[in-house]
Order: C-alpha cells, then sequence, then structure tokens
C-alpha cells in the first residue's frame, strides 16, 4: 500500500498526463480540421528498431481546393535523422502510393503559377532527406476527363541544397525514365532534368533561378540530339492534353532540337506577364533529317535557327537561318492553283544578307537582312532570289529588294483559253506589312507565251512587257480588301489569227490602270500592215464596259493597210488614192448584249474594183449592232466615176440596212436615193424597201435622157453614128443566179433622132443581096421618128434587143416611110471587156479582162465528144 507521500505524486503525475493527452488529442483533431482531412485510417502499425510499420494508411482530404484521396501500402517511416520539426520524418518508404485528385470546379484562391524563388526555396526545407517508393498511380483531370497515371522506382534524395529525383512512367509498353536534380545555393535555384525512353536518351534540360537586384535571372539550355521516341511522347501527351477524337501529327523521325537563354525577370510572382517583359537573348534551332508529313501543309525536310533578343518585353529578331524542304505541298493555297501550276516540291533557304541602304519607314532602323531563296520543282519549275529586310520585331513588316523570279511551264488550260510554252521573267521590289502589299515591277519583267488560243483567236510568239507596273493591295486580318494595278506595257504577238483579219504580227503599248472594280486602258494598237489604232477601254462593275477606238486618217497613196488587216476585205477592190478614218465604240453593261458603232468616211478615194476603174468616192456610214440586231446606215456616197467599159457617174447613194444578228443575211434593205448619170442621161432607182428574205429582190431601173452619139462614140461597130434621146424601165431582177432582166422598155424621145451606118461590110451586102440593098441604103441616113426596143437580160450575159425603127431616108423615094424590126443579141460582158481593151487602160485592168475573156470563151466552147 502506497504512502500517502507518495500517492500525492503519483496522482498529480496521472493528472498531468491525462490533460496532456486530452490537449494533444484535441490538438490533433483541431489539426485535422484545419487540413481538411475527412478520414486518416492505418492499418496493421508496428514498431521496430529501424522505424514505424504501418500495412495500410489512407487520407481523405477535403478543402475548397479540391478532394484528394491517398492510400498507402507497407509505409515505413525511418528512425534514422527523426526531426523535431515538419517533416518528422527524413527517411520514408512504401512498396505502392495511390493517389487520387479531384479539383473544385470553382477553387476560391488559385495559387500563382509559379512561386517566387524564396518561396520554392522555402518548400525545398519540408522535403524528406529520402524518399523511396517501388510503385505509384495517379488518377489526376486531364483533357479528357480523367487520365491514370503508372510508374516505379521513384527515388528522392535531399543532401543540404541538393535534391535528387528519379522515376519511371510506364506508357503503351514504354518506359520513360525521368531524372532531375535541383540545386538550391545561396539566391539561386537550378534545376538539371533529363528523360529516357527505353534507355534511349531523348531530352535534357538545364535551367537556374538566380536572384538579384533587378529581380530573377534566368538561364537554361535545351538539347534533344535525337528525339527517336517522339511518338511516344507525342502519345503521352495526347493523352493528358487533347480531348478524345483529337488527333495529332506524326512526329518526326530522329529529330534535333536545341535551345539557350539568357532572360532577366522583373521582380514579383513568376506569371506569364512577366515573362513577356523580359529582357534578354533567347536562341533556338531544329533539325528534320528525314521528311516529316505535316497534315494540310505535306512532307518537311531540313533545318531552322532564330536567335532573339528583348529589352523589357520589346523582342526583336537578331539572326534567322532556314533550310527547309516541302515535298508534295498541299495547302489550300496549292489546291487553287490549276493542276499544271502545283509545284511536286518547294525548297527554302534564309542566310545572313547584306543590310540595304534604303529601306521603307517601317523598316528603317529595325531590319534583319537576309538572303532569300525559293524553289520550286514539278511541271513548272520556279525559282525566286531576292534580298529581305524583315522586321526585328513587332509589327511585322518585309522589304524585298532585287528579287528575280524565273517561271515556266509547257502547257496551261483554263476558262477557255490554251497556253503553251510559257515562261515568266519578273524583277520586282515589294513590301508587305498588316495593311499593304506593294509590288513595283522593274526593267526585264517580261511574259512569253509560245502559243495562246481560245474563242476563235490564236497567238503566236506572245510577248508582255511588264516593267514600270506597280500593284497596291490593301490588307485586313490576313484578307485582300482592295487592290489598284497601274503603270505601263506591252503586248506584242508574232502571228495573230481570228477569222475576222488576217494573220500578221500585232503589238499594244500604253498604261493600264485597274483594280477589283475598275480598268482603264490607254494605249496604241500596231499591225504589221501599218495599221495604227489608238484605243481606250473603260470597265466599271456598275456600268460595264466600254471601248472605244479611232483610226486616223489614212493616206491610201501611200498603201492600204485596211486591205492588209480585214480578212473580209473585197480581193478585187483596191483603192490607191483618198483618205480612210473610223470610229468604233464598244458599249457591254451587266446582264445586257453588247452595243457596237462603228463610224466609216472616206473621201477622194480612186482606185479599181474587179474590172471597173473607181474615181472620187466620197462616203459616210456607220455600223451598229445592238438589241440583237445589225444596222447599216449609208448617209452619203457620191461617186464621181465609175467605168466598166461605159463611163458611169457622178453616183448618188443613200440607204439603209437592218438585220437580227442570227441572220445577217436576211434583213430589210431600204434605199433613199439611187441616182447615177449614164451617156449623158441618168439612172435611177425609186426609193423603197426590199426584204433580203425573198429568194430574188426586183430594182426598177428607170433610164432617162440616154444619148445615142455617146453610145455609138463607145460601141465598137466601124461607122455606126447617130443621135436620140432614150428613156426607158428596165426591171433588174436580183436572184441567186445572177442578174436578170424580163420585159425591159427602152424608146425614143420625140422627135425622134438619126441613125448613119456605112461601112464597106454593108455596102459589100446589098451588092451581093439585092433584098439588102435598100436596107443598107436607108441606114446610111435614116431619120426616124420611132425608136422602141424590148430589153431581155439573162444570167448569162446575153443581151436580147427587140427593136421597132419608124422614119425615113431623104434620099429614097422622096423620103417615103420606111418601117424596121430588128432582133440584137449582144454577150454584154464580152462587150465590156472588149471596150475596156484600149491603151489607156490601167494594167491589172487589162489582166483580169483578158482573163475574163478567156474563161468566158472556155466556158462556151463546144465540148469534146
Amino acid at each position: 500500500m502506497l504512502s500517502r507521500r507518495l500517492w500525492l505524486p503519483i496522482t498529480c503525475l496521472l493528472l498531468v498526463l491525462t490533460l496532456l493527452a486530452g490537449y494533444g488529442y484535441a490538438a490533433w483533431l483541431r489539426l485535422l480540421e484545419r487540413q481538411h482531412i475527412h478520414r486518416l485510417d492505418w492499418q496493421s502499425p508496428g514498431l521496430g528498431r529501424d522505424g514505424l510499420h504501418l500495412g495500410h494508411l489512407e487520407l481523405l482530404q477535403q478543402g475548397p481546393a479540391g478532394e484528394l484521396h491517398l492510400q498507402v501500402e507497407r509505409l515505413h517511416l525511418g528512425w534514422d535523422q527523426l526531426g523535431i520539426a515538419p517533416p518528422f520524418w527524413q527517411q520514408i518508404e512504401a512498396e505502392r502510393l495511390s493517389v487520387s485528385w479531384h479539383p473544385a470546379a470553382e477553387p476560391s484562391s488559385p495559387d500563382p503559377a509559379v512561386p517566387e524563388l524564396r518561396r520554392l526555396t522555402a518548400a525545398l526545407s519540408v522535403v524528406p532527406h529520402s524518399l523511396r517508393i517501388d510503385r505509384f498511380s495517379a488518377e489526376l483531370p486531364c483533357a479528357r476527363g480523367r487520365c491514370t497515371l503508372h510508374g516505379d522506382a521513384l527515388r528522392l534524395a535531399r543532401e543540404r541544397s541538393a535534391l535528387a529525383l528519379h522515376f519511371n512512367i510506364r506508357e503503351a509498353g514504354k518506359r520513360l525514365a525521368w531524372s532531375a536534380r535541383l540545386r538550391n545555393p545561396a539566391d539561386e535555384l537550378a534545376l538539371q532534368l533529363a528523360l529516357a525512353v527505353d534507355d534511349h536518351p531523348q531530352l535534357e534540360l538545364n535551367s537556374s533561378l538566380q536572384a538579384n537586384a533587378e529581380g530573377l535571372l534566368w538561364r537554361g539550355e535545351l538539347s534533344a540530339p535525337a528525339l527517336s521516341e517522339a511518338a511516344t511522347l507525342r502519345d503521352w501527351l495526347a493523352a493528358w492534353g487533347l480531348p478524345p477524337g483529337t488527333q495529332l501529327p506524326s512526329p518526326p523521325d530522329n529529330a534535333r532540337l536545341s535551345a539557350r537563354w539568357r532572360v532577366q525577370l522583373p521582380p514579383g510572382e513568376l506569371t506569364a506577364d512577366r515573362l513577356r517583359q523580359a529582357s534578354g537573348r533567347v536562341e533556338g534551332s531544329g533539325s528534320l533529317p528525314e521528311p516529316w508529313r505535316l497534315p494540310g501543309i505535306g512532307r518537311l525536310q531540313g533545318d531552322v535557327s532564330l536567335a532573339a533578343r528583348s529589352l523589357q518585353g520589346r523582342w526583336s529578331i537578331e539572326q534567322l537561318a532556314a533550310d527547309l524542304d516541302l515535298q508534295e505541298p498541299l495547302g489550300d493555297w496549292q489546291r487553287r492553283l490549276p493542276q499544271a501550276l502545283r509545284s511536286d516540291s518547294l525548297r527554302l533557304r534564309i542566310a545572313a544578307g547584306t543590310p540595304l541602304d534604303e529601306l521603307p519607314n517601317g523598316l528603317a532602323g529595325r531590319a534583319l537582312p537576309l538572303a532569300l531563296e525559293l524553289r520550286g520543282r514539278g511541271p513548272s519549275p520556279f525559282e525566286l532570289r531576292a534580298t529581305l529586310a524583315l522586321a526585328n520585331a513587332p509589327p511585322w513588316a518585309l522589304q524585298l529588294t532585287d528579287a528575280r523570279l524565273a517561271a515556266s511551264t509547257p502547257q496551261l488550260a483554263m476558262a477557255g483559253w490554251a497556253a503553251r510554252q510559257l515562261d515568266a521573267r519578273l524583277n520586282f521590289d515589294a513590301y508587305l506589312d498588316e495593311r499593304r502589299l506593294n509590288v513595283q515591277l522593274q526593267p526585264g519583267s517580261r511574259l512569253q507565251i509560245g502559243t495562246l488560243s481560245g474563242h476563235d483567236l490564236s497567238l503566236e510568239g506572245l510577248d508582255a512587257g511588264l516593267a514600270g507596273l506597280q500593284l497596291r493591295t490593301q490588307l485586313l486580318g490576313g484578307a485582300v480588301q482592295g487592290w489598284q494595278l497601274e503603270g505601263p506595257g506591252t503586248l506584242s504577238s508574232r502571228r495573230l489569227s481570228q477569222p475576222a483579219l488576217k494573220p500578221q504580227g500585232w503589238q499594244w503599248r500604253g498604261r493600264v490602270q485597274a483594280s477589283a472594280a475598275r480598268l482603264e486602258s490607254e494605249g496604241l494598237i500596231t499591225a504589221e500592215s501599218d495599221l495604227n489604232l489608238p484605243l481606250q477601254l473603260h470597265y466599271d462593275g456598275d456600268r460595264g464596259l466600254h471601248a472605244h477606238a479611232q483610226l486616223p486618217e489614212l493616206f491610201l497613196r501611200a498603201g492600204n493597210p485596211l486591205a492588209k488587216t480585214l480578212a473580209a476585205w473585197p480581193a478585187l477592190l483596191e483603192l490607191s488614192k483618198g483618205r480612210l478614218s473610223a470610229r468604233a465604240s464598244l458599249d457591254l453593261a451587266p446582264g445586257a448584249a453588247p452595243d457596237i458603232r462603228l463610224d466609216l468616211s472616206g473621201k477622194g478615194l480612186a482606185g479599181l474594183y474587179d474590172r471597173t476603174a473607181l474615181g472620187g468616192l466620197d462616203a459616210q456610214a456607220q455600223v451598229r449592232v445592238a438589241h440583237g440586231e445589225l444596222q447599216v446606215e449609208l448617209t452619203e456616197l457620191r461617186l464621181a466615176e465609175a467605168d466598166p467599159g461605159i463611163p458611169l457617174g457622178p453616183l448618188h447613194l443613200r440607204g439603209r440596212y437592218r438585220a437580227p444578228l442570227a441572220q445577217t443575211d436576211q434583213g430589210q434593205l431600204q434605199l433613199f436615193q439611187a441616182d447615177s448619170e449614164l451617156l449623158g442621161g441618168s439612172l435611177h432607182i425609186p426609193p423603197g424597201q426590199w426584204s433580203l428574205k425573198q429568194d430574188s429582190l426586183l430594182l426598177p431601173l428607170q433610164l432617162r435622157g440616154l444619148r445615142l452619139e455617146r453610145l455609138f462614140t463607145l460601141y465598137p461597130a466601124e461607122g455606126l453614128a447617130g443621135s436620140g434621146v432614150l428613156d426607158g424601165q428596165l426591171p433588174l431582177t436580183l436572184g441567186p443566179d445572177g442578174l436578170r432582166i424580163a420585159q425591159g422598155q427602152l424608146a425614143a424621145r420625140a422627135p425622134g433622132g438619126r441613125l448613119q451606118f456605112r461601112s464597106e461590110r454593108m455596102q459589100a451586102l446589098g451588092r451581093s443581096n439585092p433584098a439588102m440593098q435598100l436596107v443598107t441604103q436607108s441606114l446610111e441616113d435614116f431619120r426616124f421618128t420611132t425608136l422602141r426596143s424590148r430589153v431581155d437580160y439573162d444570167p448569162q450575159g446575153k443581151l436580147l434587143l427587140a427593136m421597132r425603127l419608124e422614119g425615113q431616108n431623104p434620099a429614097i423615094e422622096q423620103g417615103r416611110p420606111i418601117h424596121f424590126n430588128i432582133n440584137l443579141e449582144e454577150d454584154i460582158p464580152t462587150l465590156l471587156a472588149s471596150l475596156q481593151l484600149t491603151d489607156k487602160v490601167n494594167e491589172i485592168i487589162r489582166r483580169r479582162v483578158q482573163q475574163r475573156i478567156l474563161e468566158r470563151r472556155a466556158a462556151t466552147a463546144p465540148k469534146e465528144p
């Protein structure tokens, strides 16, 4: 039995222990509550010489940041280095660790992305000296919802200011071995990180943060000399960072990456804004030894390097070099090109260049000089070489100087046109920024095409001179908002073929002003035929196209370029004197048919048409094509003289012709005036209207005042003379087989006239034939009171005259009345031809007449059986 002296101390000790136990338990509960720990269970505890053992430990923490569920199997807390301040155990070992983390939907106070250096240093102080976990798994949120990370062999060791960490991650049968070493000397934090996949080194990182008076100095170096397991890293990162269904491109094989930086960060938290405000230098390089297939781009191969410097967040590029080869390009720009212009591969080279003396204001003082070379291989190869001045800091801009672009293609077809042997040589300067693109073409710029054909037009040896053209483009967000093209140009073709023109060389020289909605062009078109044609074009998106051409006066004594130019020029028409001029215009409104106007003027024209000599021809005519109709207005035609064998003229003609464009040969002909002088009298066609839809046209020719003495002067009959005035009606029919006159009428005016026919042949005929003696004697001096004749003419040129003569010869039987019925037949083409064969006739007409006579003789000669 204890004495009173012992009982009292023991009682006090038990009371103190009870109070301490109650206080400790209450403090433990408050600690769990402050840490939001809702469950803390352990199983199979045990104590040993080497430390504390737990068969199972489970912890559930539910706080404002989210829910953390932690399970540990076979946990060992070593007695060695047991501390009196957290962490109490400096040596921790576990056979298995499982972590599950569910973040809160809306965290109450998110932590900074990167804590300050002193906070990192403080965090390192609570890391145990030794940590080993044989296997671990972590269920964490990811882009696909929830992902689980599996690993093993996690080892952590801390010695003074250094921390070493090693662990493996298992992914798709691959082992990702991570090793990191973190050193924390005074005012500095240094990290060394390495990754290997199945014992193949992939990348290394050396980085350090050092506190100084200006904030933090961040230095680092990244090296990936051989990314042979890039596919494994891609799959792992995609599983954690990309939503379901998203596919990353296949990674390159054996790519090489390297980077180095030295950056001064301002004081404060290490946020993204502070990184952007840093000052320092960054350089990096990448290499793709094997082609890397990028979806929508192609197979990329080559090297690129870049160095940049920043001053308080203002970054500028110091160095840029690239040697890249893009095979099988697949960009949208490539698909928009015609098949013949698409490239099989592109080669881009960028190297250091020579600084430029003159730069635009947008690049002055901030340009990086580079040498640029871009080549395209394929059906249409091209090569671009230029000196490039690149803005080394925002706003971005570039200047191309002494650019030389050479491109060619064997053939190209688009919009109904086909071109062969295209060759372009462009020398230019260009400026590009986020708001505009300006291009200035320099001397030597030209486009050459071997042949270009389409829409009934064919050009051979096409050559376009482009020197001096300027292109100005307005940009907004990378899209073209407007453009203007302005400057001089030349366009020539060695041979131009078109149904309305004779094949020959053509050239245009002038100026062009163009935009998306307007086009204005003014220049001179010339042909090998010496035809010069000033041409003006104006296009407006609302009003359409307007073209105007002015043909200066042509002095035909020096030649007739129209005859050498127009395919429709009559082959038998030759003009050797006078002046010709013309004006033409074209209006083509949107959604409307073309409106074409042509004004023709001729003064003092002279020449030949077939076997007819023409002289003193003045003419005014207007041609219009509008509303699906052709209109030809002959306002004036005056011909001083025409000589088809019988002098004709002066002639006056005015008329109009209208026809639908679909049937230009079946319109309406209207004559306002058709008069001509003939043999001292006149030939007249009354005003009228005729439809060319009919098989034949009837023109009622009216003859007035024809004088016989002039006719007999021209008629090649020996001893024939006379006088008198004739009037008549000749219904001239124009049909498919030619000209025809049926039952025409000629008659002499009262009081009549006189006929004299004295020739040796007629007198011999009268002596040999008594029945003809009275006839021959009467015609030697016949005074007629009546002369009437029926006139018929067939398409073969035969003229039939059935004449009635009534009168007397004063020397025969005291002038008793004598009546004659005479039928005459004459080959008019042959007669006119014979009338033209004189010494004064034009040699060209002589040859044509002789050819005509030979042709008629051959046609009328009897055919051999």
